[in-house]
C-alpha cells in the first residue's frame, strides 16, 4: 500500500502540507501481509501444472489443473471463496455463487485462462510448469484469510503434485488422480 498525507488550513489562504514533503514523487508505503488459518475445511489436494494428454477439460482441452478435497463429512461451499497463483493478488479468480464441494469430495478447477466457460470450474489463469504457487482465499467477510496454499518447483509432463496419502503434509509427484484419493 502506498500513501500520502495532505494537510490544507482552514484559512483563505488554503496552504497546503504534504507528508511526505515530495508526494508526488515519493510516497510512505506498508506492505499488508497474508494471514493464513489454522484450521480448514477444504484443501489444495493436487495439481497439475503442464497437462499435454493426461485429463482433457469439457471443451477437450489439455488444461493445467487444480483439485480440492473436503476433508469434513458435511458439504462445503465455496460461494465467494477465491484461487490465485499470485501472493500480491489472492482475490485472482472468485469461485461462482452456488460452488460446493460434497462431504469428503473432490472439487476439479481448470487453470486454464477461461474463466467464463461452461460446463466445468476454469480459472483465470494458468499454472507454471516452471514453478509457482496456488492459494486458496476464505470470502471477503472472513478477510481473505489464505486457507491453504502450496509453493512448488518445476513439474513434469503429464504427472501431478499431491498430497502423499500417507503424510498430508508431504507433497510428491505423482500418477494423477483427479476425483480420487492420492496413492
Amino acid at each position: 500500500m502506498h500513501y500520502y498525507v495532505e494537510a490544507r488550513s482552514a484559512n483563505a489562504a488554503r496552504a497546503a502540507a504534504f507528508s511526505p514533503a515530495r508526494a508526488e514523487w515519493q510516497t510512505h508505503s506498508y506492505r499488508v501481509a497474508i494471514t493464513g488459518a489454522t484450521n480448514t475445511p477444504v484443501i489444495i489436494n493436487e495439481f497439475m501444472a503442464s497437462n499435454t494428454s493426461t485429463l482433457a477439460d469439457p471443451q477437450g482441452q489439455y488444461d493445467d489443473w487444480i483439485e480440492l478435497r473436503n476433508i469434513t463429512d458435511q458439504e462445503g461451499d465455496l460461494t465467494g471463496h477465491y484461487l490465485s497463483d499470485e501472493p500480491n493478488n489472492p482475490r485472482k479468480w472468485q469461485f461462482p455463487a452456488g460452488t460446493t464441494i460434497p462431504a469428503d469430495g473432490y472439487l476439479l478447477i481448470w487453470a486454464d485462462e477461461d474463466g467464463s466457460a461452461t460446463p466445468g470450474l476454469h480459472a483465470s489463469f494458468k499454472l507454471s510448469a516452471s514453478g509457482e504457487q496456488i492459494y486458496l482465499t476464505d470470502t471477503d467477510a472472513n478477510l481473505n484469510t489464505v486457507l491453504d496454499s502450496v509453493v512448488f518447483g518445476a513439474q513434469q509432463t503429464d504427472r501431478s503434485y499431491g498430497r502423499s496419502s500417507a503424510d498430508a503434509d508431504v507433497w510428491i509427484i505423482m500418477a494423477p488422480t483427479p476425483g480420487g484419493p492420492n496413492y
